[in-house]
């Protein structure tokens, strides 16, 4: 593992040389260089480079830190993405990697913490804000698709309904909106795929294991897709044993 570290690390090293800021700071990010990546677009002092800051910590606390390090970690992304949002309100990209903190906090939270303290409606307030921006943004029609779906799956068709809003019906609709829009992207078939098995998966099994299909059989672009890749790679094969 140190030796695929040292070589991702000396490979970023060349790419990013010449780079400006936050283009040295997206380098680091598709390289899986999470901590450098949120350090070089913190240092930038700009929205650009706090968003792409708050994405590299997103990722790393969701898929990749420790449990213990996990809320620090977001409390950082959260941070820096308004730090991001103040300094430009109408920037899609800046609004949508507060929705992704925020949205990922939520989850890291007990349900009823999430609940409790406002995180669960705010998390969706805020995807529906971007897409107010950018109706057509591909990741933020995916996430308020998922947010609909983990309520649901969470709380129950019932409850999730009466207490926020949430059906199965509008997770369906952003979530074909999201692959419209899309076209083959490893992102939205894995997300979906997740998504549907969170709302049934005697119901949404079969659609599923598709989308799962689709994402395996690309070719991940960044070490972001590859985490996601072998997560739908593993729910593939949980599902054709099943």
């Amino acid at each position: 593992m140190g030796a695929v570290v040292c070589l991702l690390a000396a490979s970023w090293t060349d790419a990013a040389a010449d780079a400006a800021p936050s283009d040295a700071a997206r380098t680091a990010l598709a390289a899986g260089l999470w901590e450098t990546a949120a350090d070089l677009g913190e240092a930038t002092g700009t929205a650009d480079g706090w968003a792409v800051a708050t994405e590299a910590l997103a990722i790393h606390a969701h898929y990749v830190a420790p449990e213990a390090e996990r809320e620090a970690l977001l409390q950082r992304a959260m941070a820096l993405a308004e730090k991001a949002v103040l300094a430009e309100p109408t920037n899609p990209a800046a609004r949508f990697q507060l929705a992704h903190a925020v949205g990922r906090y939520a989850q890291h939270l007990s349900p009823m913490r999430a609940l409790r303290e406002g995180y669960v409606g705010r998390s969706r307030d805020l995807v529906e804000d971007v897409l107010e921006l950018d109706p057509d943004m591909v990741l933020a029609r995916l996430q308020l698709g998922s947010w609909h779906a983990d309520v649901v799956g969470q709380a129950g068709r019932l409850v999730a309904r009466l207490t926020h809003g949430a059906t199965e019906k509008k997770a369906l609709q952003h979530y074909e909106r999201a692959l419209e829009l899309a076209g083959d992207d490893l992102v939205v078939y894995t997300e979906i795929g997740r998504g549907l098995l969170r709302l049934g998966r005697r119901k949404h099994g079969a659609r599923a294991q598709e989308l799962l299909g689709r994402a395996v059989a690309l070719e991940p672009r960044d070490a972001f897709e590859r985490i996601l890749h072998a997560r739908a790679a593993g729910q593939l094969a949980e599902l054709e044993r099943d």
